[in-house]
């Protein structure tokens, strides 16, 4: 990528803040000081400026900029951190764009693991401050994810480490390495659960989710959504039939909540690489945000 401009917004932590939450960091893009914000929210191992967001950008209705923030889960930081963490540290971006910035609308747009934390903002028990849309691009489950890359047994074996550990209550002790292969960062056993366990926090998009718990999950979105799963997503099993899972979140979410926008990026890939698939996408985030 090439370089580009951003204001930085330090959001430093207010002594009576009950999460804990550490001081973060906003990245507001151009154009500066937009009546309105697309929040970005980076999936697994990825953060600010990690992704390259120029078609994105570009496309935008001008009153928008696009804002990322580096939370606790950003980068390295994922396997110590949690879906809890994430709506905790999003809600202080909200805030300061509301309260501070006087923002007029707020869209909260996840990718990859980062629609887990849009969809965990929107459900969270917390009842954090309300945003004006959601969008979901390449929503992947990560256990049917780690399916791919890994055989069943070996990914059992690894969650009965993770579940021996909870139970003794060292649910912040990282897992052995020789149990979770594939990340070069170390994992806890808690996150590694909530990650890739059946019925997880993090369990929201796998195919076998019975229709009662993909309502519970979906049905409580009360603003406009947009679901852009990628076409050719390398992280989905073949044995996933993609068109009915769609149709299946569709359905679960209360009736004309999700946008007519919703559909597959034409030949993307999960990180939607290429040059194409990303203006497609562009443009189809930009219609929606100039529909709600």
């Amino acid at each position: 990528m090439a370089p580009f401009k951003v204001v930085v917004h330090p959001l430093t932590s207010e002594p009576t803040d009950s999460s804990h939450s550490p001081s973060l960091t906003a990245y507001e893009s151009e154009p500066f000081s937009s009546p309105n914000a697309l929040v970005f929210i980076h999936g697994l191992t990825a953060g600010p400026h990690t992704t390259d967001l120029t078609h994105l950008q570009a496309a935008l209705p001008s009153e928008y900029s696009i804002w990322e923030l580096r939370m606790r889960s950003s980068y390295s930081g994922w396997g110590y951190s949690s879906l809890d963490n994430d709506v905790q540290d999003l809600t202080r971006l909200v805030r300061y764009l509301r309260e501070d910035l006087k923002i007029k609308r707020i869209v909260l747009m996840g990718a990859s693991t980062g629609c887990q934390g849009a969809l965990e903002y929107n459900n969270h028990s917390s009842q954090p401050p309300r945003v004006d849309g959601y969008i979901l691009t390449s929503p992947v489950s990560d256990r049917e994810a780690a399916n791919t890359l890994w055989s069943s047994e070996a990914l059992a074996e690894s969650l009965a480490v993770a579940k021996e550990l909870i139970d003794q209550g060292k649910e912040c002790v990282t897992m052995p390495k020789k149990h979770v292969p594939f990340f070069a960062t170390p994992v806890t056993a808690a996150r590694w659960w909530s990650f890739a366990a059946t019925g997880g926090a993090e369990d929201y998009f796998a195919s076998d989710i019975s229709d009662e718990v993909l309502a519970d999950k979906f049905g409580r979105v009360n603003k406009p959504l947009l679901i852009l799963p990628a076409e050719k997503d390398e992280m989905v099993p073949a044995s996933v039939d993609k068109q009915l899972l769609l149709e299946r979140w569709s359905t679960a979410a209360p009736k004309g909540v999700v946008s007519e926008l919703s559909g597959f990026i034409p030949d993307a890939d999960h990180v939607v690489s290429s040059s194409e698939a990303q203006k497609w996408l562009a443009e189809r985030v930009a219609k929606f945000l100039s529909s709600i």
